[in-house]
Order: structure tokens, then C-alpha cells, then sequence
């Protein structure tokens, strides 16, 4: 699902099957940079748990497009 917030940056955020288990993965389209756990600029981020993913959405203001 394609994502942006105010700031005009852009995400995909989709499920992904990893190791056998059920992930999530936010990526950043074109120079949107996603933040890690320690304020690292990185261009995708995985969570385990969709309730983790859903509030650094929130967080950062992404909603769907």
C-alpha cells in the first residue's frame, strides 16, 4: 500500500512472509528516508508486529493514498 504524510514523503508499507513468519515492511520511495530505533536514516524497516508498524505510522503522520 502507498503511503505519504504532510511533509510529501512517500512509503510503501506491505506484509511480507520472512522466515516463515508474517512481517511487516515499511519502505521509502525515492529519497524518503525511514527511521530506525536508534534515529538511523534507513530506506526500509521491518516490524514483527503490525500494532508496532501502525503506530510508527501514525507517529510519522503516513496515510494512504
Amino acid at each position: 500500500m502507498k503511503m505519504a504524510n504532510a511533509n510529501g514523503d512517500k512509503i510503501y508499507f506491505n506484509p511480507i512472509n520472512k522466515n516463515g513468519r508474517l512481517q511487516w515492511i515499511i519502505q521509502g520511495i525515492g529519497e524518503t528516508v525511514v527511521l530506525g530505533r536508534d534515529r538511523q536514516k534507513l530506506k526500509s524497516r521491518t516490524f514483527s508486529q503490525e500494532n508496532q508498524a501502525q503506530a510508527y505510522l501514525s507517529r510519522h503522520g503516513f496515510k494512504a493514498i
